[in-house]
């Protein structure tokens, strides 16, 4: 494994800390930050060669068991990361939000080797522990970068390369890292523009299964500017209580739509449409068309109604129950359900299943408009029993 000598090491560190020397742009003035972080503040030896700290076995179970939601969410695009980045001699590893590796994935015959690097599941990399690396970097500020080789704070990872990149909650909360890394890589820095992208692309994706998960006992607009990519491919997801307020969104929309960094907002607040036709079209499987009011910009756009068996556990939960499970759904308690509104429910159902579930028949049936139907099914969280 080539080595760089710690005394050339040292000087390079102290050689950017001082302005001698600077990797050019945004990256590296990141670095250099980190450099100083690592020396003046957590005073680190970057000619140290011991690798990461490990976690305990219960320690990364007891970590993982509160990740469980996290976990679920991201394991099938870890695999797939690594089946892209594999015959590159990459693992892929998956942090939480304090740097511990909870998961990760590597060819077995591999393993030994990514070990003793210090790639490895409890692997832990905070920018206190170890320095300047990939994961430390992306935990502090939230954006994705590459660490190459002798980019790293201490000697014993100046042959690694790692990309990566941050995966967010449903309120832009840091949930963990994503991160690829070789043991050993081309000596051009440009050799990982790929890697840092597929890493990136994964993340998003990761975000993305995590929220459609976290946000199974809300009505999910599932959107995109093209029409084509809507239920392939959809970049916008949005979750909407029954009432039409937002409660969540993911970070393409946030990035779409600058009214969503401050919520709740209305859906008609946002968009040229009531929640009512939203609610609506979960049942028709076609797409709706919407208009952004801001910029007047075409969205297309498919609703996933809220999960019922969500509902259920949720509102037969104790208070301490979901208190306890609350980190990792949309934060809005199902309220306990009046007298009035109990029996108003009753009679909706009564009257949709004697027009088996056609919305018109028994709105004329309740003397109701239809889009008053709808507003009452979607506060009183009325399901049809296919969805049930």
């Amino acid at each position: 494994m080539p080595y760089v000598p710690s005394t050339r090491h040292i000087d390079r560190i102290c050689n950017v800390i001082e302005g001698r020397t600077q990797r050019p742009g945004a990256d590296g003035k990141r670095l250099a930050s980190s450099y100083r972080r690592s020396l003046e503040q957590y005073h680190l030896d970057p000619s140290a060669t011991a690798g990461p700290r490990i976690l305990t076995v219960p320690e990364l179970r007891d970590v993982q068991h509160r990740e469980e939601s996290f976990l679920r969410a991201s394991g099938q695009c870890l695999s797939r990361l690594h089946e892209m980045v594999r015959e590159a001699d990459y693992c892929v590893m998956l942090t939480d939000a304090q740097g511990a590796t909870i998961d990760y994935r590597v060819d077995k015959d591999r393993r030994h080797d990514f070990k003793r690097a210090g790639l490895y599941l409890g692997s832990c990399w905070s920018e206190s522990e170890e320095g300047t690396c990939g994961v430390a970097t992306v935990l502090l500020d939230g954006q994705p970068i590459t660490v190459h080789r002798s980019d790293h704070f201490r000697a014993a990872f100046t042959t690694l390369t790692c990309s990566a990149s941050p995966i967010f909650g449903l309120h832009g909360e840091l949930l963990g890292v994503l991160d690829a890394s070789a043991v050993r890589s081309p000596d051009d820095r440009e050799s990982q523009r790929l890697v840092n992208h597929i890493v990136r692309q994964s993340a998003l994706l990761i975000e993305d299964a995590y929220f459609l998960n976290a946000a199974a006992d809300c009505w999910v607009l599932l959107a995109h500017r093209n029409r084509h990519y809507v239920e392939a491919q959809p970049e916008i997801l949005i979750a909407i209580d029954a009432c039409g307020h937002v409660v969540a969104a993911n970070r393409r929309a946030r990035e779409c739509l600058p009214a969503l960094h401050a919520l709740p907002r209305h859906v008609s607040e946002l968009f040229d449409v009531e929640p009512e036709r939203l609610f609506e079209a979960k049942s028709s499987r076609g797409l709706v068309s919407l208009r952004v009011n801001e910029t007047g910009s075409p969205l297309y756009a498919r609703v996933r109604p809220p999960s019922a068996a969500r509902i259920s556990r949720r509102t037969s939960a104790t208070p301490d129950e979901r208190s306890a499970t609350s980190g990792n759904t949309v934060p809005h308690d199902t309220p306990v359900m009046s007298e009035s509104d109990a029996l108003e429910r009753s009679r909706i159902v009564d009257a949709m299943n004697n027009a088996k579930w056609r919305t018109d028949v028994a709105a004329q049936a309740l003397g109701v408009s239809r889009a008053t139907l709808y507003r009452r099914i979607a506060k009183l969280r009325i399901l049809p029993p296919h969805k049930c």
